[in-house]
């Protein structure tokens, strides 16, 4: 370690210890107070722990100046900037706004400024530093902006406005939605045609799963489209694999609000990292949507087919309420009988019961709707043999999905977004829920202003 380095630390440390001594010296009234209470002391010695921690990344920040001596610096443009002065510069931080003094270059040719220590530790003067924009946009994924400006206050003591909270929060959903179109472009791209990665073992068998659900926008109700990947766990060695169920584990979320045939790419691609090409087998569970399976079958064509148990239910029991009457014994002993033919996989015998419950004085009769919709997933009602081969038949982990990550934060009473807004949140909450938003938020590039000098 050099003289010069030590010097520096011995410095710092000195000015240290004079910012807690005077800290100190400020809290000390509190204690003889007769009516001062823990909580009081925790404010106080918080206080003091921001204090310092400021004055400390301060010291930290202007001991990483690099050097200034040098006249000029590259430029972006590949031109050369030159060495103007010293300014000024706040940035706010987790410790609340900092202040710090760096050099300012001008490129003559480009007419760009840059400070190369704002450059190096990923400076954004005037805004967030990263680490308390990452900071206030996982509190922005949870509860509405305003709530999170005071929430945020609360637990940092740092004050943010509403604007701030949605603008933090929608900057790291626009990130992770750029990153996801340069993943679809660069895959679809015929001079290209970039495929990622699966991960280093791939999984024995791999699930899918797709539903959408309703967003209130400016511009109407849109679809909200859903995906997921994940696993489940390994079966008991005792327990009859009929009499097993599978649950959901290591899943992994992506939204959109966009077109089937465009979210089709991205949930091709996100397969793709989960190890989908890889896989041993892929089962796909969802309800009975056209476009789920239209995706399915273009991109996963060798993939197992299920249609979700529960919404194949549904169709029976609206059937036996339209017919015998919502709660009657009738009704509970007609559709029973027709779970348990589907349910050991006997659909001509519940299809015969279906037509014979058709009613044409009815304008939407729910026998036809059911025939029609058992008649176009047979192939992936095959329920004893999908029990037998230990596979999950209930789509339960993408409609918890769409609450999850969908409903809970983008449907609260009273809510329209913008359609950028929607989309937006749903990646930054998708990221979030995948217990991906270290890793995303690790691999960003810290936030940046430009400084251009207009020229007449």
């Amino acid at each position: 370690m050099s003289k010069n380095t030590m010097d520096e630390l011995n410095a710092l440390t000195d000015e240290l210890s004079d910012v807690l001594e005077g800290a100190v010296e400020e809290a000390l009234p509190l204690v003889e107070q007769e009516d001062t209470d823990l909580r009081n002391l925790e404010k106080a010695t918080r206080a003091v722990m921001m204090r310092v921690g400021r004055r400390f990344l301060e010291l930290l920040v202007e001991g990483s100046r690099p050097d200034e001596k040098e006249e000029t610096v590259p430029c972006r443009c590949g031109g050369t900037a030159e060495f103007e002065r010293n300014r000024a510069g706040t940035v706010i931080t987790t410790f609340d706004q900092i202040e710090f003094i760096r050099g300012y270059y001008l490129c003559p040719e480009c007419h760009e400024g840059t400070y190369p220590l704002d450059e190096r530790l990923g400076l954004c003067a005037g805004g967030l530093s990263a680490a308390l924009q990452e900071t206030v946009a996982l509190i922005g994924i949870h509860v509405p902006f305003e709530v999170s400006s005071e929430l945020l206050e609360r637990l940092t003591q740092v004050s943010i406005s509403d604007n701030g909270v949605r603008e933090s929060t929608e900057c790291i959903g626009q990130e992770r939605l750029e990153a996801e179109q340069a993943l679809v472009d660069a895959a679809w791209d015929p001079d290209r045609f970039e495929l990622p990665e699966g991960p280093e073992e791939p999984p024995e068998r791999l699930y899918g799963s797709i539903d959408g659900t309703s967003v209130r926008t400016e511009e109407g109700w849109r679809e909200a489209k859903l995906g997921s990947w994940y696993t489940t766990d390994k079966p008991p060695e005792r327990e009859p694999l009929e009499e097993w169920t599978p649950r959901a584990e290591d899943i992994s979320y992506y939204g959109d609000i966009k077109e089937a045939e465009k979210f089709g790419r991205l949930v091709y691609l996100k397969g793709r990292q989960q190890g989908v090409h890889e896989a041993e087998e892929i089962v796909f569970v969802a309800d009975g949507a056209k476009w789920i399976w239209n995706v399915v079958e273009e991109h996963f064509p060798d993939a197992v087919q299920i249609v979700d148990w529960y919404h194949a239910a549904e169709h029976i029991w609206e059937v036996a309420n339209t017919v015998y009457g919502e709660g009657s014994d009738a009704a509970q002993e007609w559709a029973e009988e027709q779970l348990d033919g589907l349910w050991e996989g006997d659909l001509t015998h519940v299809l015969q019961a279906l037509r014979a419950q058709l009613n044409s004085d009815l304008e939407e009769d729910p026998a036809r709707q059911a025939i029609t919709y058992f008649e176009n997933n047979r192939h992936r009602m095959r329920y004893p043999e999908f029990r037998a081969q230990g596979y999950q038949i209930g789509s339960g982990t993408i409609e918890s999905g769409c609450k999850r990550v969908i409903g809970a934060r983008l449907k609260q009473a009273g809510m329209t977004w913008t359609l950028e807004g929607a989309r937006q949140m749903i990646k930054a909450r998708s990221t979030y829920l995948s217990d991906e938003w270290n890793a995303f938020c690790n691999q960003r590039q810290p936030p940046r202003r430009t400084y251009s000098r207009c020229v007449a």
